[in-house]
């Protein structure tokens, strides 16, 4: 299979468009930890900055892939593209990241990469969908994340449950987990959360 012009291709722009993507989610999980730090929800912080640095991986990735298959610097690659911006509550935030996780699991990086196919960049193709499934991981995280808050069970368990303080490792079983850590007395949100693997 020839390759299409990569400088004329659908996928330069898709790379691009990804690139962008990615960077700006990169920065609204870091705006989301912000407010889960002045929400005192540490560990919930931890984990969406560790999404951020996910975002901003995926970002290096498609930009890679530009420098390498330009083979000159590219002075600019106009894109068109809607980028959402949703906000709202606090709560509400992680289903609209959710819900854009979950776009780009099932439609938008999978159209790129059946259109990377077709140009014969096998390797990018490949990317997008390696990509994806990440993301898809992300989507379950983040709507486990609005449930458990939405429903006030972030720190709460049907059955009893072992709790781990993220800061001194203090340990305890129960149903929910303490207000303050009975070890360093840092606050309830240093507590780990249970997530579904």
């Amino acid at each position: 299979m020839q390759k299409t012009d990569f400088l004329n291709s659908k996928t330069i722009h898709n790379l691009a468009r990804s690139y962008a993507s990615e960077c700006m989610e990169g920065a609204r999980y870091q705006f989301l930890a912000k407010e889960c730090q002045q929400k005192e929800l540490v560990f919930l912080k931890m984990s969406l900055k560790q999404l951020a640095k996910h975002e901003m991986a995926h970002a290096k990735v498609f930009w890679d892939y530009i420098v390498q298959y330009a083979g000159s610097p590219v002075k600019n690659i106009n894109i068109e593209a809607g980028f959402p911006f949703t906000s709202g509550a606090f709560v509400d935030t992680f289903n609209f990241h959710s819900l854009e996780e979950n776009e780009l699991f099932e439609h938008i990086y999978p159209n790129f990469a059946k259109i990377a196919e077709e140009e014969g960049f096998l390797d990018i193709a490949h990317s997008f969908k390696l990509i994806a499934s990440v993301e898809h991981c992300h989507s379950m995280l983040l709507t486990e994340i609005y449930n458990k808050l939405k429903g006030n069970k972030l720190y709460k368990s049907p059955t009893p449950t072992k709790w781990k303080c993220s800061a001194c490792g203090f340990e305890h079983t129960d149903k929910q987990i303490w207000d303050t850590c009975p070890l360093c007395k840092l606050p309830q949100g240093y507590g780990e959360i249970k997530f579904t693997e």
